[in-house]
């Protein structure tokens, strides 16, 4: 459901995305292979997000592709990380339709959605954010929901020692997506 459904209930939604963030916060904070340097760890108290907003959870159409297409995406060190291209999610924001090629990563049953917006750059993490968009079953022409609260840095955010897939042309957003986490400050 979303924002706009009959039974949409943003109260739950918001407890949701508020518990997300907090195992995220505490992980981050305490586990071994946390992005955040060592040394910063102990006066770590949690990323900077936007507030949930529900106009940035929206209803996508997944167009899945006949057939998946291998491609390599940029990283910001190394060489290029290879990855399946399934298909193309559609949706409406901020009152434009708009398109993301999704990724699957070999082992994971969520979509990949790497993107930059706006924000990049600015309130954001200048190289763009992830998405992972639950699409289990989901055919071609299916709904998925893509929940921009959730959008999150790469590990090359906190550390310069993480090689992270940077987004392609395709999936940088001509408008804000003032969602999810926002620039990490060190």
């Amino acid at each position: 459901m979303t924002a706009d459904e009959p039974g949409f209930d943003e109260a739950a939604w918001r407890e949701r995305v508020r518990e997300h963030r907090a195992e995220k916060d505490e992980f981050f904070a305490e586990h071994p292979q946390s992005p955040i340097p060592v040394g910063e760890r102990e006066g770590f108290d949690g990323l900077s997000y936007f507030d949930p907003d529900p106009e940035y959870r929206v209803v996508a159409r997944f167009g899945r592709a006949q057939t998946a297409e291998q491609v390599s995406l940029e990283t910001t060190q190394g060489p290029p990380a290879e990855y399946e291209r399934v298909g193309v999610l559609g949706f409406t924001l901020g009152g434009d339709h708009r398109t993301l090629d999704a990724f699957r990563v070999e082992g994971e049953d969520s979509l990949f959605v790497p993107f930059a917006d706006e924000t990049s750059g600015d309130e954001t993490y200048h190289r763009g954010r992830y998405l992972d968009v639950d699409a289990a079953g989901a055919g071609r022409g299916d709904d998925v929901v893509v929940d921009f609260n959730l959008a999150y840095n790469p590990f090359c955010a906190y550390a310069d020692q993480f090689a992270c897939a940077l987004p392609p042309a395709d999936n940088r957003l001509d408008t804000g997506v003032y969602a999810g986490e926002r620039a990490y400050e060190h």
